[in-house]
């Protein structure tokens, strides 16, 4: 017979007393779950978040590209690049974008420039960027790189604004002297844009 309440005078069946937690519990369970993913997914980007890696500057010719369309045509002999790559660790999941701002003494000129990154996922990756075989030639005053050319490169990554790591390829601090802009470009600018594109990631288009 079904128990009487005693301050109201409400019926209440026993049997429920066992319904209700076994219902709740896997709710309230799943409710959690979904609470920890979408806090872990909107987790802040700050300091800690990426980690640059090892700095690569190198010379690199101009890639050669087969075309079947119609006549080969040459230029004489491959031009040289300079090519400065970066390593980089993203720890949370996932990030929207990350800005890399480079900063190059070369041969006593601090050249400078910036590429952006979209949709990076946890883990491992590389950024690049280049200068021209003419603007090595404008920089150099037309006697061409050699070894020492590259004194040192400094790059930033920020997130809108932030900064959330630095390093520089030799020790050393950034010098206070004029910048010069209008040198770097990104891979997308260069003839080397269809090639590695596993390898780096999307870059953002500038509005």
């Amino acid at each position: 017979m079904p128990a009487q309440s005693a301050d109201n005078g409400l019926r209440f069946d026993p049997c429920l007393r066992n319904f209700f937690p076994m219902k709740i519990l896997p709710v309230a369970l799943a409710a959690l779950l979904v609470l920890s993913l979408s806090a872990r997914a909107q987790a802040p980007v700050g300091p800690g978040a990426v980690k640059l890696g090892k700095i690569e500057p190198a010379f690199v010719t101009t890639p050669e590209i087969q075309y079947t369309g119609g006549p080969q045509k040459r230029t004489g002999r491959a031009q040289k690049w300079l090519e400065i790559e970066v390593a980089y660790e993203t720890k949370p999941e996932s990030i929207d974008e990350l800005t890399f701002k480079y900063s190059v003494i070369f041969d006593k000129q601090l050249i400078n420039g910036e590429v952006t990154y979209a949709n990076i996922s946890k883990g491992e990756h590389f950024a690049v960027m280049y200068v021209t075989p003419k603007g090595l030639e404008k920089l150099t005053k037309g006697k061409g790189p050699n070894a020492n050319s590259v004194e040192n490169v400094f790059v930033e990554i920020n997130r809108q604004g932030q900064k959330l790591d630095g390093a520089g390829f030799k020790q050393g601090n950034l010098p206070n002297m004029p910048q010069l802009t209008g040198f770097l470009f990104n891979k997308n600018q260069t003839p080397f844009a269809p090639l590695f594109y596993d390898r780096y990631e999307e870059i953002k288009s500038a509005r």
